[in-house]
């Protein structure tokens, strides 16, 4: 029997577009789970990049700090627990921080974006 959300599938996608496009949203919901807690004022933007056997944090950051790289550690960390009990369990888990906005120049800036910060009022 076919999924119920097939229903909202675009038809001519691919068996393999379709494969690609759950594993990304499992990507995004756990990664999401993963970053609660951890989004502090120097991070500007998060972007999940999946890879074969790997998935790719990208992180637009205002300034590093060893806060800032604590809390990337533990969002790495709680990402990996999170993927522990199914299919991603063995996908190496990369981070990629960028000094900048999460503007064309973030190399996440193409890929499927977590979070985006709001902009400071001016």
């Amino acid at each position: 029997m076919d999924h119920p959300a097939r229903q909202y599938y675009n038809p001519r996608l691919t068996a393999a577009e379709e494969r690609d496009l759950l594993r990304c949203n499992y990507l995004l919901l756990q990664a999401g789970q993963a970053a609660l807690g951890l989004i502090g004022p120097d991070l500007l933007g998060i972007a999940v990049e999946p890879r074969p056997g790997a998935v790719v944090l990208h992180f637009a950051v205002a300034a590093y700090s060893a806060e800032l790289a604590e809390d990337l550690d533990d969002l790495v960390s709680e990402l990996s627990v999170c993927l522990a009990g199914g299919p991603e369990r063995d996908s190496e888990i990369i981070a990629a921080p960028h000094l900048g906005p999460p503007d064309p120049s973030w190399p996440g800036h193409r890929h499927a974006p977590l979070y985006l910060a709001k902009s400071p009022p001016r």
